[in-house]
């Protein structure tokens, strides 16, 4: 029943977001559990042990599990794969050394890099705090162009052709109360949480989607407080919003695409699955059997994800630790142009 009843809630309802905060874990997990626990239950194991296994069957699809993870691997990448990095930096590097920040990214030996959270945070107003590391950045890494609009930024060592920032803000359905606060400076934070770039990789274009939706809800907020389900309700509008605005975008784009970031969702959640239709899950190619990418000290969700569409086929895909920077794992993704699309 509560499964049943999680699968047609999930995904579209606000007040239902703080049942699928679990770990998808447990969608294997509680139905293993009954299965052990079967025999014990005469005269009705039979029927418990039937219902123990349809459970898992189904459960198994939204659980998070990486089943391809044990047969040995995607095809090596050809000559010419583009390395891609993504990773939720946690406020830039608010309280880190820089030099410390810029020698992990540069370790990582990527193409690409798709960051969030490119912003500072007022604490005491709750809010964020416009920062300005362009220029830093492009001294460290000379060979990369740079795009940052809000708190998104992407550097590339191909060319970059083409970008832009998806905006938000006309899918809202309460843009008034649900988009950007009256008395902020900051516009861009709110509005847009998807950044486009277009790269020429070897004379074909690839586009590349850095993302960071929303979360559902602030766990430092009282729950017995009318402001935990108004802010529940406003996060809602803009979650839907932003992917509404890429689903949009990516409708009417037929170049190969590259689909990564911070999506706060988990793998039992609804609207991710809506949203990767016609997409493949990068993990495909990579070797963890559950490949979570938070908390950074026991990863038990993943809400960190890339995602490969047209003639874009993944090669390797790898959870990289942050070394205390982050409280997110980093994704490495190595992909490849292929066909014609």
């Amino acid at each position: 029943m509560f499964l049943t009843t999680f699968l047609l809630l999930t995904g579209g309802h606000w007040w239902w977001r703080p049942v699928e905060l679990m770990p998808p874990l447990v969608f294997v997990a509680v139905p293993l559990l009954l299965l052990a626990l079967a025999p014990l239950a005469r005269p009705a194991r039979g029927r418990l042990a039937v219902a123990a296994l349809c459970c898992l069957a189904v459960g198994f699809d939204v659980s998070g599990l990486n089943p391809s993870a044990l047969s040995g691997g995607a095809a090596p990448a050809p000559p010419g794969a583009v390395r891609m990095f993504s990773w939720n930096t946690e406020y830039w590097y608010d309280g880190a050394d820089p030099q410390r920040f810029h020698d992990y990214l540069a370790a990582q030996r990527s193409d690409v890099y798709l960051l969030q959270e490119y912003v500072g945070w007022d604490l005491a107003r709750h809010r964020p705090v416009r920062v300005d590391h362009v220029a830093e950045l492009r001294r460290h890494f000379p060979d990369y162009q740079v795009v940052a609009v809000g708190e998104l930024l992407t550097m590339s060592r191909y060319p970059i052709v083409a970008s832009r920032a998806l905006d938000g803000l006309p899918y809202l359905a309460d843009p008034v109360r649900h988009g950007v606060p009256a008395d902020s400076d900051f516009a861009d934070y709110y509005r847009h949480k998807v950044l486009r770039t277009d790269l020429l990789v070897d004379g074909r274009v690839l586009s590349v989607y850095n993302v960071h939706v929303p979360v559902q809800l602030d766990i430092s907020m009282d729950p017995t407080d009318s402001e935990f389900t108004e802010f529940m309700r406003a996060q809602e509008d803009r979650r839907q919003a932003h992917y509404r605005a890429l689903r949009a975008d990516r409708a009417n784009n037929r170049n190969g695409q590259l689909v990564a970031g911070d999506f706060n969702a988990t793998s039992a959640m609804g609207e991710l699955r809506d949203l990767t239709d016609g997409m493949t899950d990068a993990a495909v190619a990579g070797d963890r059997l559950y490949p979570a990418s938070w908390p950074d000290s026991k990863p038990w969700w993943r809400l960190d994800w890339a995602f490969v569409a047209g003639p874009v086929r993944s090669h390797d895909y790898r959870m990289v630790g942050p070394q205390g920077l982050s409280d997110h794992l980093g994704q490495q993704v190595t992909v490849s142009l292929t066909g014609t699309g």
